[in-house]
């Protein structure tokens, strides 16, 4: 078939597709899923601003807030842009669907063709996503700095919008070009490495440390991060030209598993999108553990089972694991330094490592029969499991508490840290816990309730154990951001709420049981 044609019949089955399937969705449903959104983003946004400080940097503080900055933001790109050549390892980050592998990939035509619209749709929706996420960024960072806010917000969003479509351009060069998973790792960790070497020597060398600088041009004019932005549109150039040579194995398998996951994502069935998201990634517990426990002794079974699943955990998870504190120090230590809704992302990503820390947890919920047949309560079974999810998630905290380090004074984290470990860590181990073996609404049942109140039931349950990990961070926002005034009575009042939190979570987890039990 030539390429017209082929091209007018490909438009013509999308055209069919796209009309069935929007028959299928009642435009009163679409806004109100719209309208839920929307209404939560400017909840967040509203809160955010309004726990920034007023009183705005001088020029001179704003110069040292810059190039102290720019290192962390580029190293963060950086790990976007890791995340995305692994992705193109595992055939990513194309999204198909499965009637598009099976009749258009099959097709004798140009994949090129076929994937290209594909392609670009894809690169639209993440350069709109950078777009709104670098908007807010710019909107809240405009409070404090003394920018022009029409500036700071139009450099944030093409700043994170290049950067989307570069993670992107990775993920499909990589893909394309058919590399495999290790080759894939160590073009992401070379990423990272390069961005590391430029955070701790100072200096400015890395693309995405340069593309960083794009972001605080209301501030200072860098001539420089133009590179950046060139090789941010480079990437995606090229892997537009290299799309058609995806692995048609790989796309299948995406195809289905992504299926799945949108449907356990509707369900808001946390624990199976994550063991969905492993299967997608490709991760394996290890054959060999790390080390090997030796049989008998005294510490009970339920503990050396937990013991026995994490040291079979693989070298990835271990790394997610460290990637995570880091991420969630630096963000403790934004929120320290005055921007108070870091707090919300260094709790989010606690709690996402919490979910690889109460593993054993979720095996419990994932083998009902298993779990009743224990001669005691469920409910103690689950609890047995807290300490090892607990010391997992202590040393990750202990390395947030090290990685904090760069933002804020040592003086201050060996004040603070040892105040806030019990609930940061516990709250993520029980959050995690929590949201693990809440398990998937049963919605038949809540039917009844109506759907307004449905709404909100559903929302309660995706929020709250999140919600808790941010609550167990509160201790530091309570000891203020003058190193030499810490208000350590505060820190104590704010760890007695905290600590109520986490006894709440615990009397839940108490009472679980299986669900036909």
């Amino acid at each position: 078939m030539t390429s017209p044609a082929f091209a007018d019949a490909l438009r013509e089955l999308r055209r069919t597709r796209r009309r069935n399937r929007l028959a299928e969705v009642h435009w009163v449903d679409a806004l109100y899923r719209v309208y839920i959104a929307a209404l939560a983003a400017v909840i967040f946004v509203l809160f955010a601003a309004g726990r920034l400080p007023d009183d705005r940097l001088s020029n001179d503080e704003a110069l040292t807030f810059l190039h102290d900055s720019v290192p962390v933001l580029g190293l963060i790109f950086a790990v976007a842009a890791g995340i995305g050549a692994r992705s193109g390892g595992r055939g990513g980050p194309l999204v198909l669907e499965g009637p598009v592998v099976l009749h258009e990939l099959g097709a004798p035509v140009d994949r090129n063709l076929a994937l290209r619209g594909p392609a670009l749709k894809q690169l639209r929706f993440l350069a709109f996503a950078g777009v709104v996420v670098g908007a807010i960024v710019g909107e809240l960072a405009a409070r404090r700095l003394p920018v022009n806010v029409a500036a700071a917000i139009t450099a944030c969003a093409v700043t994170f919008a290049l950067l989307a479509v570069l993670a992107a351009g990775v993920a499909m060069v990589l893909s394309g070009r058919r590399v495999g998973w290790l080759a894939a790792n160590l073009v992401a960790g070379a990423i990272v490495g390069w961005s590391v070497l430029d955070l701790l020597a100072g200096t400015t060398t890395s693309p995405l440390t340069l593309l960083a600088r794009l972001a605080f041009w209301p501030i200072e004019i860098a001539p420089s991060a133009l590179v950046g932005v060139a090789v941010a549109v480079a990437v995606p150039l090229a892997g537009l030209a290299n799309v058609g040579g995806l692995s048609i194995e790989a796309a299948m398998r995406r195809a289905g598993l992504i299926s799945q996951l949108r449907f356990a994502v509707t369900l808001q069935d946390v624990r199976t999108v994550v063991l969905l998201r492993r299967q997608l990634s490709q991760e394996r517990p290890r054959a060999r553990p790390w080390i090997r426990l030796r049989r008998g002794g005294r510490l009970p079974a339920a503990w050396r089972r937990d013991w026995q699943s994490v040291a079979r955990f693989p070298a990835v998870r271990l790394v997610r694991l460290a990637l995570l504190g880091v991420a969630a120090g630096l963000a403790a230590g934004a929120a320290w330094r005055g921007v108070t809704p870091m707090i919300v992302a260094s709790g989010l990503a606690l709690y996402v490592a919490g979910y690889d820390a109460a593993e054993p947890i979720a095996q419990e919920v994932d083998h009902p029969t298993r779990w009743e047949s224990f001669p005691m309560e469920p409910g103690r079974v689950l609890l047995q499991h807290v300490p090892a999810a607990f010391v997992v998630m202590t040393i990750v905290y202990v390395i947030g508490v090290v990685s904090s380090m760069v933002l804020v004074p040592v003086e201050v984290v060996v004040r603070l840290a040892p105040a806030t470990m019990v609930t940061a860590a516990g709250a993520a181990a029980l959050g995690a816990a929590v949201g693990t073996s809440q398990g998937a609404p049963d919605v038949a049942q809540m039917a009844g309730l109506g759907p307004d109140m449905m709404g909100f039931v559903l929302l309660g349950r995706l929020v709250l154990p999140p919600a808790l990990v941010v609550l167990g961070l509160l201790p530091l926002l309570a000891a203020g951001s003058d190193a030499d005034a810490l208000d350590l009575p505060a820190v104590q009042s704010a760890t007695t709420y905290s600590l109520f939190a986490l006894l709440g979570a615990f009397l839940w987890l108490r009472y679980r049981k299986p669900k036909h039990l």
